[in-house]
């Protein structure tokens, strides 16, 4: 045999063999998707016990261990404003034993450029948006406005008096504030705080005049007297707080909302996270997890991997261009 034909013969082999490898791998994952969960499943979350990462994870734990018959951990991994739990997460085996629910804090940590040792958009795939959250738009009971048009009016008069606090520079209510400063075509002072309890306070007080708050935390004080609550931020009224108008319905097309979803490694195979997001998908929409979230001022979700990706990059489109258009910079 001459070394063309020699040649030939190796290359044919060669190709069969990676055919036949290629198609027991493809078979080898269809049939771990098909057999899938055959052990626990670990939904890591990024912030400490108690908080909405944490809740969220627990009621889409429970509800896939319920419908996939495995048991689901909650495995709180705190610190570095989630980034320890997404890294632990992006390095775990692609098999679809390792989960994480992501905030909304997150996807906004990733907006600013801070340096990470993942990629949010390329070291993940999207499972399931598990719920989200409208803010409240609070302002200082002494003020003369009623409405968010009321608001907005006084705001113009006063170009650059007025102020909003935040819970910190670049945060979700931060970006939330600039939005709606956007969206309304005003101006006002920026007085960043270390949390919402002293944030709050000087809103009550009027040292500042206006905050995009958690609706949780402000609607008992907005009901109580201490705050007035002009409307909520996403697109469709709360049901925690039905009696209160959307920003949308005097500034069209304006939202901003808090979020939380499931991501899995990336290379996942997909077969695996289709199973994951259907199972979501039904388990959220039951009523016992719609009234569960409801009594957290938050709406159930539960949308499929498809959806979610679509989701989470135009979120990350939109956080980033906020970020850039008002200026906003962090100390990371």
């Amino acid at each position: 045999m001459n070394d063309s034909a020699s040649s030939q013969r190796i290359a044919g082999t060669t190709l069969a063999v990676s055919l036949l490898l290629a198609a027991n791998t493809a078979w080898s994952q269809r049939d771990a998707a098909t057999d899938y969960p055959t052990h626990p499943i670990r939904m890591l979350a990024g912030f400490s016990a108690g908080g909405g990462s944490d809740f969220a994870a627990r009621i889409v734990g429970a509800k896939l261990q319920e419908i996939l018959g495995q048991t689901v951990v909650v495995d709180n991994r705190t610190g570095a404003n989630g980034a320890i739990a997404a890294e632990i997460t992006a390095r775990a085996p692609a098999d679809g034993y390792t989960l994480m629910m992501l905030a909304v804090a997150q996807a906004i940590g990733a907006a600013h450029g801070m340096k990470l040792p993942y990629d949010l958009l390329r070291d993940f795939v999207a499972v399931s948006q598990a719920t989200q959250q409208p803010y409240l738009l609070v302002i200082t009971p002494s003020l003369p406005a009623r409405t968010v048009a009321d608001f907005v009016a006084l705001a113009k008069t006063k170009a650059g008096q007025l102020s909003f606090a935040s819970t910190g520079i670049g945060g979700s209510n931060h970006l939330a504030t600039e939005l709606f400063n956007r969206a309304a075509g005003i101006r006002m002072l920026h007085v960043p705080y270390k949390g919402p309890t002293p944030a709050l306070a000087d809103v009550m007080s009027g040292q500042v005049q206006f905050m995009v708050s958690s609706i949780q935390t402000s609607l008992p004080l907005a009901r109580g007297g201490r705050l007035r609550a002009l409307a909520v931020t996403s697109s469709k009224r709360s049901a925690a707080a039905a009696e209160i108008p959307t920003a949308a319905e005097t500034l069209p097309g304006f939202e901003a909302i808090g979020w939380y979803g499931v991501l899995a490694p990336a290379g996942t195979p997909p077969r695996i996270v289709d199973k994951l997001g259907a199972a979501i998908a039904q388990g959220m929409q039951s009523a016992e997890v719609k009234a569960r979230v409801a009594g957290d001022g938050s709406e159930a979700v539960g949308s499929l991997p498809r959806d979610f990706d679509r989701f989470l990059r135009s979120e990350m489109i939109r956080f980033t261009k906020v970020i850039k258009d008002a200026g906003i910079r962090t100390s990371e």
